[in-house]
């Protein structure tokens, strides 16, 4: 299971203050700005609840999410954009880390757009029920549409390959845990061992989906997305 710790060094006071387009461009240009997103599932993990986005960096099916603030921890700031995206209030312990991604993107919403932005991405699950995501109002000057899709789907479909790891990634964060929990619970050495196996496998999937894509030994996914289809490689 992935977590995110947070160390606070000294005497913190956050300083939030908003910054016009054009002076927030300027700082896009020199930091890689961190973000906290959700990967909105059921309670099996067999459907995922996507975004399609209006705005860039990403105007296509996407996460729930957003920019992190000073001095939150990726969960406060995971809750938060909860709550501005969809207008649902829910405690912090509802939002699982499964793992930490590295964006670069060659557009962005704030002038010059060609500029691009960078982000670290801290990505959450969240498992919500139907009558939750009924209740979410969404932002429609941010969203054209929202759907539940099939988790399979997604992993066959032209989606970002993030996305698709995300799913792959709950997949081995959901192997790790049961296997904690049985080997907590004292199991049998037997179903250990089967569920040990699983964790392996699962993991063993989602690592050699990135050594696919062009990915191994570390190296970036160079994605393209062209009429309606995405294609990825390594990246030079």
């Amino acid at each position: 299971m992935q977590r995110t710790p947070q160390f606070i060094t000294g005497e913190f006071t956050p300083r939030h203050c908003f910054l016009p387009d054009d002076e927030y461009g300027r700082c896009l240009d020199t930091v890689v700005k961190a973000c906290s997103d959700v990967l909105v599932t059921d309670a099996s993990g067999s459907k995922v609840f996507l975004g399609q986005r209006k705005v860039e960096p990403q105007p296509d099916w996407w996460y729930i999410g957003g920019r992190s603030k000073p001095g939150e921890t990726p969960e406060a700031a995971a809750a938060r954009n909860v709550r501005r995206e969809l207008k649902l209030d829910l405690p912090l312990e509802r939002f699982e880390v499964v793992a930490n991604y590295s964006f670069v993107w060659q557009f962005r919403q704030q002038p010059p757009a060609g500029n691009g932005t960078a982000d670290i991405s801290t990505v959450h699950r969240l498992a919500l029920g139907d009558a939750e995501v009924a209740g979410a109002v969404f932002d429609e000057k941010e969203y054209a549409a929202t759907k539940w899709w099939p988790a399979e789907d997604v992993l066959s479909g032209d989606f970002h390959p993030a996305l698709k790891q995300a799913i792959r990634d709950v997949r081995a964060a959901d192997a790790f845990k049961r296997l904690r929990e049985l080997v907590v619970a004292g199991g049998a050495d037997a179903d250990v061992a089967t569920a040990a196996r699983m964790l392996v496998e699962t993991a063993g999937a989602r690592d050699a989906a990135v050594d696919a894509l062009g990915g191994a030994d570390g190296a970036p996914v160079a994605v393209s997305f062209a009429n309606g289809r995405y294609t990825y490689r390594r990246a030079a």
